[in-house]
This record gives structure tokens, sequence and C-alpha cells, in this order.
């Protein structure tokens, strides 16, 4: 007699597991975006300026100004202007204050690099900031000051400003208004992102009198040796930063190239710098900039500026011109005035684009030792903390954390789809 057949059921679990996974695939949302031209959305190559910081979308007016706390945010602007001195797109920003406080604002704002090289007519490009009341009215605490190649728009441009004080003896209110303005005929049309940031100063910070009544001359620091001699990975923002510590370190730069390093320089101490070009290309390599700037962007005069690789002389160096004082705030010696914020401190360097026609040979890269030193010891009675409140200050929030979320969610369902695959396989298998 033989056996009967088995009947075969149809699984249950399979066809639910399958339905599971596709329900993970649409929750998942979208694929993200192929990445766009960086001609069409104003991001330049790798080794250009790119901002971050959380995204935040201005307002037309201050009205419509969007609610931003202390930290870096990154925004927009959609065009520039036919003339450096009229504005293009506009702004606001809304900032909670109280009474005897300050704000402090910066923005950096970068065009792509020119392709093939910097053109004879090379356009200007400009970023203004501003505070105003609710009333409209101005409420500075002095000019604005701006940093970078305005001239030719040639890397990043760094603008910083002061509100005045809040209260009876300044402006009225509870809440300041932040105005940024980009300008310039400088790629007009292509929309631009826009790096802001902002610090309160609470009220009823001490100082007393500057540190320095003259400015200590510096010719740079102590020449060491690099612990590598493997160039060192550059931030690409004031918010990605590579932290580093006294010492020197190995560099590569090529044209149009922007790296940011930043060191801790507290209250008591000075900061001193020296670089050495130990690699250049023989013909045309252009010219190289240093600039420091304090945990607001404000600059601080180190020495630096720009200056030709073509000379014979491959060392530079310089220092700031006191160690770091809250009572510099009051000095008549803007190098020593400079020297007031303690904390992150950071370096920027850029290796400026050639001119369009210079010689093909001139276009590899230039390698240095950066040296940096910080002399001195922390003062007994330094502040503690940070002086000014900061905010979120890292490159974690910003476009790098939705690259990285995007980049997982594609590895889940790419996964995901192959599982599913495979599980439709089986189901239809006798």
């Amino acid at each position: 007699m033989t056996r009967s057949a088995r009947t075969a059921r149809p699984s249950l679990r399979a066809p639910a597991l399958v339905a599971a996974l596709v329900w993970a695939l649409v929750l998942a949302g979208p694929l993200p975006a192929a990445p766009a031209d960086p001609a069409a959305d104003g991001t330049g190559p790798e080794h250009a300026y790119a901002a971050e910081g959380r995204s935040v979308e201005g307002g037309a007016s201050l009205a419509q100004a969007p609610l931003i706390e202390p930290g870096i945010h990154r925004d927009v602007l959609a065009s520039g202007s036919a003339e450096v001195h009229d504005d293009g797109a506009v702004a606001y920003y809304r900032i909670a204050v109280e009474d005897g406080q300050r704000v402090h604002a910066a923005a950096t704002l970068a065009a792509p690099p020119y392709p093939g090289g910097l053109p004879e007519d090379a356009e200007a490009l400009a970023l203004g900031l501003g505070f105003l009341t609710a009333a409209g009215d101005a409420c500075q605490g002095g000019g604005a000051q701006t940093v970078g190649e305005s001239t030719t728009g040639d890397g990043p441009l760094t603008t910083t400003a002061v509100s005045d004080v809040l209260g009876p003896d300044g402006c009225a209110g509870e809440e300041l208004f932040l105005r940024v303005v980009r300008a310039g005929p400088r790629a007009a049309e292509v929309p631009l992102p826009v790096e802001i940031q902002v610090a309160i100063q609470p009220a009823g910070i001490g100082g007393g009198a500057p540190a320095v009544e003259e400015e200590i001359e510096d010719d740079g620091a102590s020449p060491v040796s690099p612990a590598d001699t493997a160039p060192i990975a550059l931030g690409r923002s004031f918010a990605a930063a590579t932290p580093l510590e006294p010492g020197s370190y190995v560099l590569e730069l090529l044209p149009g190239e922007t790296g940011l390093v930043s060191v801790d320089v507290q209250e008591g101490q000075r900061l001193r710098w020296r670089t050495e070009v130990t690699a250049v290309p023989e013909e045309e390599p252009g010219t190289l900039a240093l600039r420091v700037f304090d945990a607001v962007r404000s600059p601080v005069s180190v020495g630096g500026g720009t200056w030709s690789l073509s000379s014979g002389d491959r060392v530079a160096g310089g220092g700031m011109a006191a160690p770091v004082d809250l009572g510099n705030r009051s000095a008549e010696l803007p190098a020593v005035r400079s020297a007031w914020l303690p904390g992150v401190h950071t370096v920027q360097l850029q290796r400026l684009q050639r001119p369009a026609d210079a010689d093909p040979a001139g276009a590899g890269p230039v390698t240095l030792i950066l040296t940096l030193e910080v002399e001195g010891e922390v003062a007994q009675d330094a502040a503690e903390g940070t002086v000014l409140q900061l905010g979120d200050t890292s490159a974690a929030t910003a476009p790098r954390l939705a690259l990285l979320i995007g980049g997982g969610l594609l590895t889940l369902m790419a996964l995901l789809t192959g599982v599913a695959g495979v599980l439709v396989l089986r189901l239809r298998r006798p």
C-alpha cells in the first residue's frame, strides 16, 4: 500500500515577511537625489570651502524671520547683484536677547572656484551683516568687518558684527533681528550656501585693563619637526575645522584650496605660528594666505595675510600681539583688542587661484610644514567655560549628517531588497 502524498500547505510566514519588508522600504522614503551639479547649486570641489550647520531658511522680512539659537546654521542666498554696492538676496533671522546682553554674529560665504583659473575680469563678492530691533531701528555695536578676497570672490568671505547692548542704555525690546545681505556679480545667478554663527554675550562680563600697553612683535614659532610626514586632512569649514594640539604638521594645498584647523588658546596664552614651504612647483605657484579667527569668527591679528609662493623666502611666521585677556577689549591698539576671547581659535589656510593664463606646470600641490605654538600658562583668574553662549558649533548637524543618514538608508534598502528577492524565489519553488 502506497503512502498518499502529503498536500503542501502554503507558508504564511514568508508572504508576511515580504509584506513587512515592502512596508519598510516604503517607510524609508524615496531614494536620496543624485548629487547636484556644483555649478548649479553653489557647491565646489572637495578641496573648496563647504558650508555646514543646522538648516534654516531666513525670512524675507522682520515679521517672517525664523527664531535661531546660538550655534552654527546653514542657509542659501539665492542671488547676488549687478553692482557690489547693491543688495542681492536678503535674509532675516530672529534672536531672543535679555537686558544687558549683546549678540555676536558671523557669516561665511564662498562661491565655487573659477573653472580654469582666475580670469582677468574676476568679479566681486560681498557679504553684509547688521542688527535691527523689532521697530526696524539699527542696533549696531560697531561696524561690520569682512575678511577674504572680496574683489575677486576667490575663496570664503567671513563677515562679523556685534550688536549694541539690549536694555535702557542701548536697544529696546526682547529680541534682535540679524540681517544678512549677499551682493556683487560673482556667480550672481547661482544660489550660494552661507554659514551663519550666532553667540550671546552675557551681561556683566568683567575685563579690566589690557594685558599689554604695546604690541608684542613676533617673527613666529620655533621650527619643530613634524611627528608624521604624511599630510593631515584639513577641515573644509569652521564647523569642521581639524582640531590640533600645538606642534608641527605637514599640509598640501592645491590652487583654490581652503583648509581649516583649530587650536585651543586660553586667557594668559598667546598663539604663535610658522609656515615653511618644502615643495613647490617651479613655475607660477601662486599665492598663500593665512588668517586666524576666534571662537565667534572675529579676525585675530597674528601677522598673517597673503604672500607669494614664488619668492625665494619659504618661511613665514607671526603671533598674537598680546596674550588673550578679557581686558584687551578696552585696548586702543586694534591688534591687542583682537586678542580678547579665550577658547577655540581657527587657522584658515588658503592657496588662492592662479590666473587662467598661468603656466600649467604651477598647478601642482604645494607642501608646507605648519607649526602652531601656544605660549604661556592659563591665567589663574581665567574665566571658566566659553565666556560667550556659543551653542552647537560642531558639524554633526548639517549636510554631512544628512549624507550619512542617506547613505545608511541606501545600504538598508539594498539589504532589504536582496532579502525580499530571496524570499520571493523560495516561494516560487515547488
